[in-house]
């Protein structure tokens, strides 16, 4: 299935779904909401389509509660939706109450860390919009972190948190939210810097032991000489001082936030994610778990293809 975005609108079969819901009359519309709902919530072992188009119908519930963000867009329904019944709202909570029960299997169908965070995250903040006083549980728990991604693991370690964006403030839109960002892009930042390194490094060595080769050829009498380009007296510098160079500034950046995120947060931050659940402004549900990072597919003359798995 394709998809190529985080957003409940960012896949093939979501935007099918918005399609759908343009082309029903206007009293007509609350029922294709409902149906999409329904036959996620109902079914015994729904397909990944099924959990997208529901993600996407409580969206449009959600738009209607206070604090709900609006779902117009390339990809959402074009046509104004009236107000909906006000039974699609619990619907719509037990229907993303399941999606974050099977958070761990949806999770690991993302090639990429950061877009199934992001996911997630977005699925949460609409949980959240749609029943405020009622707690949920997040059935994830993250895999571990890849040798490159040192920035990802310094933010994790200074504040005792499993995810960036469960950082208190996440999602805020004052200075403590931005910072927030601004702590997650910069950590992203600093694994990317890592990753070059890392290759740069590789390839080094895979030179240099080119090199001892032909220097072991030349005293055992196989080669005649060795080319002057071989001759790695400044290999090193020229091709790690650059990657060299990128992690140092982007190392500084990252821990210059995490002092400047400590002087607005003094208080510890949580040590997990069910911790953080609980100190947040809006508690989180226990819900049944289910089995266990990839950006996406096409859409309504949506950007590249990309696809999960």
């Amino acid at each position: 299935m394709g998809s190529w975005g985080t957003g409940p609108f960012d896949s093939d079969h979501a935007a099918d779904f918005a399609n759908e819901v343009d082309r029903a009359l206007p009293h007509q519309r609350h029922t294709v909401i409902q149906h999409r709902l329904t036959r996620y919530t109902e079914a015994a072992e729904p397909d990944d389509y099924v959990q997208d188009e529901a993600i996407a119908a409580a969206a449009l519930v959600a738009a209607q509660c206070p604090g709900g963000l609006a779902t117009e867009g390339p990809y959402g329904p074009e046509k104004p939706i009236p107000e909906l019944p006000a039974h699609l709202r619990p619907l719509a909570t037990a229907a993303l109450d399941r999606v974050l029960a099977t958070a761990q299997s949806t999770m690991g169908r993302w090639f990429q860390r950061e877009s199934a965070e992001q996911w997630l995250d977005g699925v949460e903040q609409l949980r959240t919009v749609l029943d405020p006083a009622t707690p949920f549980t997040t059935a994830y728990v993250p895999g571990p972190l890849l040798p490159h991604e040192i920035g990802t693991r310094a933010v994790r370690e200074a504040f005792g948190v499993d995810r960036i964006r469960s950082l208190p403030g996440a999602g805020e839109p004052g200075p403590r939210g931005m910072l927030v960002r601004q702590l997650n892009q910069a950590a992203l930042k600093l694994d990317g810097a890592q990753e070059d390194l890392l290759e740069a490094v590789g390839s080094s060595l895979t030179h240099l032991d080119s090199v001892r080769r032909d220097l072991q050829g030349l005293a055992d009498g196989e080669i005649r000489e060795v080319h002057k380009g071989s001759a790695p007296a400044f290999l090193l510098h020229t091709a790690l001082g650059v990657p060299l160079a990128a992690r140092a500034e982007r190392h500084q950046r990252l821990m210059g936030l995490i002092d400047l995120y400590r002087e607005l947060s003094p208080a510890p931050a949580s040590t997990s994610r069910a911790a953080a659940a609980r100190t947040r402004s809006t508690p989180t549900r226990a819900a049944s778990a289910s089995p266990e990072a990839n950006p996406v597919g096409p859409g309504r003359a949506g950007p590249q293809k990309q696809h999960r798995r």
